[in-house]
């Protein structure tokens, strides 16, 4: 699986590399009226791709934030129902080990009668 993994980053980076190689005409870029750069495509591409890249991560921050606050809440009230199982195990194994000791009190009894 590994092996297919990187033979399809290797074609990836080879198409890019094509990309790249075949897109270096000059292009005119108009970012405010009156005012032109002229950059290689390639690179006008790779900017463009870098800005969406941080806009789409800006976008999903507010989701991670709450899909963080969710598994915080969601993880205190487990913690609260282990520490509470926990506890009524620990009393039911007190309760039996009671038991169990009152009633080889009661065969000690009935051995010394």
């Amino acid at each position: 699986m590994k092996i297919i993994y990187a033979l399809i980053k290797i074609v990836v980076l080879l198409i890019l590399l094509l990309l790249a190689v075949s897109n270096t005409q000059m292009t005119a870029f108009n970012y405010l009226p009156g005012q032109i750069v002229n950059l290689p495509l390639i690179v006008l591409l790779l900017l463009f791709f870098i800005v969406g890249a941080v806009f789409g991560v800006f976008a999903m921050f507010g989701r991670l934030l709450r899909l963080r606050s969710q598994v915080n809440q969601l993880q205190a009230k487990l913690d609260k129902q282990i520490k509470a199982a926990a506890q009524a195990v620990h009393t039911e194994n007190l309760a039996t080990t009671a038991t169990q000791s009152q009633s080889g009190n009661s065969d000690l009894k009935k051995v010394n009668n």
